[in-house]
């Protein structure tokens, strides 16, 4: 007769052998234009020196988005709010330790600096152009990310993630193209956002909606230098000169402040982002 400690042993006989469970995060940013991934160089066998995604063995009392959210903040310092996994990579062979299943997640996160730790000798921001051989199977990984990103960009709006809270169309542009791989026309791209309605500009004119590429902001504001048409929005969206008479007063108040303008401010508008969703009309 069996005693109860031996029953409760058993539970945990298995037929078949167990493989590991990892996780790996693909972080992307956007700085200097540029779409980023973050990286650590290993600082351990195997693939010792080699650059590799962040992420590691999941532990027994851990589900796998807490073990991708610890080994990220472990190996870069980086804490992520908010990651979704969007594949699980089990071919047989992928690390040469043992047989391991990765489940892979992905995040979009405004760029901050980062630093290696734990068992990463060092971490940093890659363009995803230029990325360099990578350990395991983590090229996969990175490719199957970005083509996950670049269809979901069609149909939610992932670009605000890489973005202030307050961000000029032209920034919404160029984090588009990075996504993407390509240039839109200027003018379409405004009138396309516009249209969806998850974009919204900042109060109004009568406000100082504008910011400049300098650290040091310009004393004057849009109603202390405009009170005519020439404060029309779409005269603010591209990078052209301003208008005389906005430029000639400006120049009078700040002369040595005013470097490039960025145009006028824009925020995402989540409550029509929810309406559009379920109705399943949102597309870009």
């Amino acid at each position: 007769m069996t005693t109860e400690m031996e029953n409760e042993d058993k539970k945990y006989c298995y037929r078949y052998p167990h493989p590991a469970v990892t996780t790996d995060c693909v972080i992307f940013t956007f700085h200097e234009r540029r779409l980023k991934v973050l990286l650590v160089r290993r600082g351990v066998e195997p693939f010792k020196g080699s650059w590799a995604l962040p992420g590691g063995f999941m532990r027994i009392d851990e589900s796998a988005e807490q073990c991708a959210l610890r080994e990220l903040l472990e190996e870069t310092g980086y804490h992520a709010a908010y990651i979704r996994q969007f594949h699980t990579f089990s071919a047989p062979g992928r690390d040469p330790r043992e047989r391991v299943v990765t489940v892979a997640f992905l995040a979009l996160l405004r760029w901050a600096e980062v630093r290696g730790g734990d068992d990463a000798a060092e971490a940093a921001w890659m363009p995803v152009d230029d990325v360099p051989e990578l350990a395991f199977d983590h090229a996969e990984i990175l490719r199957m990310a970005l083509e996950s990103l670049r269809r979901e960009i069609h149909f939610k709006p992932v670009g605000f993630e890489l973005l202030d809270r307050e961000f000029s169309m032209s920034e919404l542009q160029q984090v588009y193209e990075a996504i993407l791989g390509r240039e839109f026309d200027r003018r379409n791209f405004a009138k396309k956002m516009r249209h969806t309605g998850v974009v919204e500009p900042m109060d109004s004119l009568s406000e100082s909606v504008y910011r400049y590429e300098n650290e040091e902001q310009s004393d004057c504001t849009v109603s202390e230098c405009c009170d005519s048409m020439a404060c029309e929005p779409s005269a603010y969206e591209s990078t052209a000169p301003e208008p005389p008479a906005y430029e000639s007063c400006c120049q009078r108040k700040a002369p040595a402040k005013i470097s490039k303008r960025i145009g006028r401010l824009f925020r995402f508008n989540p409550k029509r982002y929810d309406e559009l969703k379920d109705n399943d009309s949102f597309e870009f």
